[in-house]
């Protein structure tokens, strides 16, 4: 019983790291890296969003809009501007999520929800 009990702790602890990695997903072929809430210089209130990411595809996009839930509440934040193959963004986009009391940086989910493409083309 004792040999159990130390598997099971040993696999909950080598699995927690897939857990909080799990925040930030790529999707529709835009591969995020990092997707952190910015704090006013209070420490009060979030003044947006800071996401790092690139575009997997050929096309370049056009806009990406990022799905991000903070403490409950999911707001769309949204980036425009030419994303062309591989390159790498990192913006502070400040669209949405401002003013909003601040609980720290970490959102509970932030995944790309729309992409447009400079061909018409869309994906969500």
């Amino acid at each position: 019983m004792r040999y159990l009990t130390l598997i099971g702790l040993t696999l909950a602890v080598l699995l927690m790291p897939c857990a909080a990695s799990a925040k930030v997903r790529s999707a529709f072929g835009i591969k995020l890296q990092r997707c952190v809430v910015n704090e006013n210089a209070t420490h009060t209130q979030t003044t947006g969003v800071n996401v790092v990411y690139f575009n997997a595809h050929e096309t370049p996009a056009t806009e990406v809009d990022f799905l991000v839930r903070y403490h409950g509440t999911t707001y769309t934040v949204t980036d425009r501007g030419t994303f062309t193959h591989f390159a790498q963004i990192n913006h502070n986009l400040t669209n949405a999520l401002v003013g909003v009391v601040w609980q720290g940086a970490d959102p509970d989910l932030c995944i790309p929800g729309r992409v447009l493409f400079a061909t018409g083309k869309v994906l969500q």
